[in-house]
């Protein structure tokens, strides 16, 4: 086992208050904004430990760690008790922190795993990790409870994760993922998920929303967020006595929201649906008309508004307490909602894009190993020297090139890297890859100018098809101890890709052969074709067979009038029977006939050489004195 403190593996926590016992309590809030709380009355809601994770990276397969309950959920809550009555009608029997109300998830490469009950004493995460390769695991610790952590071990290595940007969630119950159940599938932690961002969840059942409330964030100031989501609530609607004391603290805290974070994204959601929507409170207002003025206040602020009525459908499956607090399916929309919005504002795709898809988790995997690819700059700077010279300004050459001026250069590129890679060059190898590299960027460059598709396109279609085609690797359930068994699984997946991709068109599925390029040289083609067809079942028995199909062949070759077209037919069928016998020996038929082509070249040299000797040239010596010189050449070479 391999043991650490704890502390330094603890996010999403202001700080962290220190136990005579050796555990430490995660903090959301300082002590400014606990006193707030209590001053309001909500201090238990501000002490749980929404969103507050334990990051690391381990090539173990268990995390074990130590915890005590600080305060258990509030059982006399009203939407406890609703959710907990839901949840009995629809056959849940298990335990409130267990999972029915709320829990410890485990979450691995960006997975959800399990969920653990919540109780005094040691907890152990286990998780499939055949392999040993380092894992990135995040545990989220109760929404709706304080707990007190520590003696952190696993049975493998023990790493901090890469440090990351965080998000910022403000708001009331429905925003700190009020009973959702499982703390990893709190909208907040969805977004967060999304972004690559550590989550910092400051809000708090029954919060307000006045500039009182904002009191003691410097240390948050001093190291801003990447991005901040306000779900504005409808705790001052349902409490506030007038509409024009609810506009002032809404404006208030807005402003001094906005003045405190000056260079970061702010979004700020109105409240979702609820079943009483329509019925005005103390203020005399619907949720509506608070919608209509937060739009308001959002745009005179310069925040992104975000209208909660288009996230969670009016459908109280979707709510765990049937009215308000939205159930795991109902995280999902929310947080869904909210992605399409950031999207829409450009901050996805400036922090990186999606980090919650397979690729995406596949490449946080990845780069978790300490001598990963980081940025590929040069990459980079060689997109925009191509963009450049097919500029209006740029080179008269490079701006009038299309696909089909330029295609003959993609393969007189490869076969000349080919070249290298059997000349034992590195040095040529280098320019002839770069080379093979410009015809790519010319080729995408030429797309994105058509509006087709761009380098990131490209780039992106082969990460995901790499990841999809290596779930032995990326995923999980599958393994692969050999060659041979990768390959399998790469046909299985190529397979189901053509069977899917059929499926959405409404079409056939297409010829197994149709994934041969007809580009390709013959030979090349020949060897494919054969191959996909024998791994059908329709090959011969043994390699004697197909000498027997080569000397049939050979006959009706024969047969045929010399020059003929039939001819030229009859000699395939021999070349292609031939491509046969050499995939039946396990020889790869074109590195056969290339080691012949450089053999006979050899050998040519040297006969050369040696008429050179004589004071000829091949050309003027007999057919005998050519065989001799021949003759000569294979002995000696």
């Amino acid at each position: 086992m391999t043991a650490a403190n704890i502390a330094s593996f603890i996010r999403g926590a202001h700080h962290l208050v220190y136990r005579p016992d050796g555990l430490v309590r995660p903090s959301r809030m300082s002590d400014k904004q606990m006193d707030a709380a209590k001053e309001a009355g909500r201090a238990r809601a501000a002490s749980y430990t929404a969103g507050v994770t334990i990051d690391l990276v381990t090539d173990g397969d268990e995390v074990s760690f130590d915890c005590s309950v600080v305060r258990p959920l509030h059982l006399e809550s009203a939407a406890v008790r609703e959710t907990i009555e839901l949840a009995r009608g629809r056959g849940d029997d298990r335990e409130p922190e267990a999972g029915l109300v709320d829990g410890i998830d485990l979450y691995v490469d960006g997975a959800y795993v399990l969920t653990a009950p919540v109780a005094d004493g040691p907890v152990t995460l286990r998780f499939p990790n055949e392999g040993h390769a380092p894992a990135h695991v995040v545990v989220y610790l109760p929404c709706l409870m304080s707990v007190a952590v520590g003696n952190l071990s696993t049975n493998g290595s023990l790493e901090r994760a890469p440090e990351r940007g965080y998000l910022l969630a403000l708001g009331d119950s429905i925003t700190q993922g009020y009973v959702v159940g499982q703390p990893g599938g709190t909208w907040p932690a969805r977004v967060s998920r999304v972004l690559g961002l550590d989550l910092v969840n400051q809000a708090i059942a029954g919060h307000h929303f006045d500039a009182h409330t904002l009191r003691g964030m410097k240390l948050l100031r001093e190291n801003p967020p990447a991005a901040i989501v306000v779900a504005y609530g409808t705790n001052d609607w349902s409490h506030t006595a007038s509409g024009a004391e609810l506009v002032e603290n809404m404006s208030r805290y807005l402003a001094k929201l906005a003045d405190r974070f000056r260079d970061t994204p702010i979004f700020v959601l109105s409240p979702v649906w609820r079943a009483d929507v329509d019925e005005p409170r103390a203020c005399g207002r619907t949720l509506v008309w608070v919608a209509s003025i937060l739009c308001d206040e959002c745009a005179r602020l310069g925040l992104t508004f975000v209208d909660g009525t288009d996230l969670v459908p009016a459908d109280p499956s979707l709510y765990a307490d049937g009215r308000l607090h939205p159930g795991l399916e109902g995280a999902r929309h929310m947080a869904a909602g909210v992605v399409e919005k950031l999207s829409e504002a450009g901050l996805v795709e400036l922090l990186g894009g999606d980090h919650d898809g397979p690729r995406a988790r596949a490449d946080a995997q990845t780069s978790l190993r300490a001598d990963a690819p980081g940025r590929q700059r040069e990459l980079e700077q060689a997109v925009r020297t191509i963009w450049r010279l097919c500029q209006p300004d740029g080179c008269p050459w490079d701006r009038v090139q299309t696909h089909e001026s330029i295609k003959k250069n993609m393969i007189e590129e490869a076969y000349e890297a080919v070249d290298a890679i059997e000349a034992h060059d590195p040095a040529h190898l280098l320019e002839e890859l770069g080379d093979v590299l410009m015809q790519v960027l010319l080729h995408a460059q030429i797309a994105a100018n058509a509006g087709e598709f761009t380098f990131a396109d490209i780039c992106r279609d082969l990460d995901d098809k790499l990841v999809r085609r290596h779930p032995h690797v990326f995923g999980s359930g599958v393994s692969a101890s050999d060659a041979n068994e990768v390959l399998d699984i790469w046909s299985k997946v190529k397979l189901e890709e053509r069977k899917g991709a059929a499926d959405a068109e409404g079409e056939a599925p297409t010829s197994l052969l149709d994934a041969v390029p007809r580009a390709l040289p013959s030979l090349m083609q020949a060897q494919k074709i054969s191959k996909k067809a024998a791994a059908c079942g329709f090959d011969w028995e043994t390699t004697e067979d197909v000498w027997a199909k080569v000397d049939e062949e050979r006959a009706e070759f024969s047969n045929e009038d010399r020059g003929s077209e039939a001819a030229a037919e009859e000699l395939g069928d021999v070349l292609f029977s031939l491509v046969n016998v050499a995939r039946k020996e396990g020889v790869d038929a074109e590195t056969a006939l290339r080691l012949s082509c450089d053999k006979f070249r050899s050998r040519w040299s040297a006969m050369e050489g040696a008429a050179r000797e004589r004071g000829a040239v091949l050309e003027d010596l007999s057919h005998d004195e050519l065989e001799e010189l021949w003759a000569q050449a294979k002995r000696e070479g």
